[in-house]
């Protein structure tokens, strides 16, 4: 069993504490001159199960199977729900052949939750002993903009020996229509294994530091091993127009069969190859996602300043100040991004966002409460941004109709640093085409206080994830 357990006793009471397979190994990253490293919900050390049909609600908590959207994959590739599983304290990602053709299924999860930097990510994984790339990567719900953290090929055929002994360490920035992409392609975006062997022997930890939009740092085994920093690397043809890697993205794991590796002489999996269970296993030990948080040293005086608690801002959704769309358009959906329907908004699908003005009287820490009414049974979030950086994601369940609101809160509290004015932006995310319905935005400095009507919301998972102190 990975989990360990350690008895304390002490004056005859004890009491079993469960640590999570990272433990006393530290983030290589640097969080900065008075910072810490604060782990985020989404990290997983999968001691649990989830068979390959019928995933448990462990699973679910954090993960959905296949992709972020209906694509099944690119060219041989076709993403198969039960070809993932959580096995023995691993994430199990394995392939098959899809019956009567010559496609293989392969399998996929991504995070429920959307992610923005600054953010540290690391993965312990074991790779395949196949010539499908195995993949742990971030994607933006247009996909327009990717994080590769890992895509490795493994395989002991004598003409895969170059790509055995290799981890690709890159990123994407794309523009749809028409098409184009922008990958770097020079030397150092494929480290070698230091001792010239193959990537497949054991366990590897690989991590990225997603720093800002402009930086990515890249490490192996917990060394520093390539630095991707400015336009010239980043975006050299502004396809981002200007922004860098700047927007939400969902982690994903999964193994593929590309197209490319065809055109340079590699053939797909063999049948003898995809039924042996030793080569055709992608194994993930556990996962973890840091950010970088102030020291409680460092926590400014007017967070704890008697009179702040009980304030609370409220934001009309109806009142933006612009709004938009990311992502295809919706059948049916003939407004582009949020429309105002008296107070409230409607006709709001995926990727439809807007921008609201809100003034904070005092800076500290705000909880976050979004009202909102949905009859879609799933796939239903908000993520939100202020002044430009992510701060979460709000899961919204189903409330039994468009008109029926309740309150979802963000799991952890947001900070103001200064008073005056800030942008907040809300934006429509999961997988669901048809979101929902939203009444207000309300930050309050009282956990619980903005929560008018019953909450669905989860509450944090991992203690005081504040280093300053949290309004009560």
């Amino acid at each position: 069993m990975k989990t360990t357990a350690i008895a304390m006793t002490a004056i005859a009471l004890s009491s079993t504490v469960l640590a999570a397979d990272w433990d006393g190994i530290p983030v290589p990253a640097d969080p900065g001159e008075g910072n810490t490293w604060e782990l985020q919900s989404l990290s997983d050390d999968f001691n649990y199960d989830a068979a390959a049909f019928g995933k448990s609600e462990a699973f679910f908590e954090r993960w959905s199977e296949g992709f972020i959207n209906p694509w099944l994959g690119p060219d041989l590739t076709e993403f198969y729900g039960p070809n993932s599983s959580v096995e023995n304290g691993n994430l199990i990602i394995k392939a098959s052949r899809k019956p009567g053709t010559e496609k293989i299924h392969t399998g996929a999860i991504h995070s429920k939750e959307s992610l923005i930097y600054p953010l540290y990510m690391e993965a312990s994984v074991k790779i395949t002993n196949l010539t499908l790339a195995n993949a742990f990567w971030l994607l933006s719900a247009d996909s327009t903009q990717e994080i590769d953290i890992l895509e490795t090929y493994g395989s002991d055929r004598p003409s895969e020996v170059w790509f055995d002994q290799r981890i690709h360490l890159s990123h994407h920035v794309f523009i749809r229509d028409p098409f184009q992409d922008y990958q770097p392609k020079d030397p150092s975006t494929w480290y070698a294994k230091p001792d010239g062997g193959s990537w497949r022997e054991d366990y590897v930890r690989v991590g990225t530091y997603w720093k800002d939009p402009w930086t990515l740092e890249y490490y192996v085994n917990g060394e520093l091993v390539r630095v991707s920093s400015g336009a010239d690397v980043i975006d050299p043809y502004g396809f981002t127009n200007g922004t860098g890697l700047n927007k939400p993205m969902q982690a994903i794991f999964d193994a593929e069969h590309q197209g490319w590796r065809d055109t340079q002489g590699t053939l797909p999996p063999s049948d003898e190859e995809l039924a042996d269970p030793a080569r055709n296993k992608f194994q993930v030990e556990w996962v973890r996602f840091y950010k970088p948080v102030p020291e409680a040293s460092n926590c400014g005086p007017d967070d704890t300043a008697p009179g702040n608690s009980g304030i609370e801002v409220t934001i009309e959704m109806s009142e933006f100040t612009s709004t938009g769309k990311d992502g295809a358009p919706v059948a049916w959906d003939a407004v582009h991004g949020f429309n105002a329907n008296g107070e409230n908004i409607n006709y709001n699908t995926l990727g439809d966002w807007a921008e609201y003005q809100v003034e904070f009287p005092r800076a500290g820490y705000y909880w976050v409460t979004l009202a909102a009414a949905t009859p879609t049974p799933s796939g239903t979030a908000a993520d939100v941004q202020l002044d430009g950086t992510y701060e979460g994601t709000i899961t919204v369940t189903n409330t039994g109709g468009w008109e029926k609101y309740r309150d979802f809160e963000l799991e952890n509290p947001i900070y103001i640093a200064n008073t005056g004015t800030h942008t907040l932006r809300v934006q429509s995310s999961g997988g669901a085409a048809w979101q929902w319905n939203g009444d207000e935005v309300r930050f309050s400095r009282n956990k619980g206080q903005s929560l008018h009507r019953n909450t669905e919301s989860e509450k944090p998972r991992n203690g005081d994830v504040d280093r300053c102190q949290r309004p009560d």
